[in-house]
């Protein structure tokens, strides 16, 4: 498995990242969500993980729009790269062990 398939394994094992900051326990699965402005490169290590919901669904990122999505969850500084943030949170505060990476 490469570098770049483990750190999605690792993110998409988290769950969802919107549902853990609702306190919906336990984690939602995930599916990977891609991030960069407009239609930029896209990178495996800028990733994060959203339920079909939250990803794609009415009240999802692609479903409402970023800018109202991130005003919405109070991404840090209103961007989608807020998510960044949250997942570098969560990888920092599980270890290893618990997620059976």
């Amino acid at each position: 498995m490469s570098p770049a398939e483990r750190h999605k394994a690792k993110v998409a094992a988290l769950g969802c990242v919107i549902c853990r900051r609702l306190g919906f326990q336990p984690a939602i699965p995930a599916e990977v969500h891609h991030i960069a402005e407009g239609s930029g490169l896209r990178s495996d290590f800028a990733i994060a993980g959203l339920c079909p919901e939250h990803h794609r669904g009415k009240s999802g990122l692609h479903g409402m729009a970023t800018k109202r999505f991130c005003s919405m969850y109070r991404l840090p500084g209103e961007s989608e790269y807020g998510l960044l943030v949250w997942v570098n949170e969560d990888l920092a505060r599980h270890p290893s062990a618990q997620l059976n990476w």
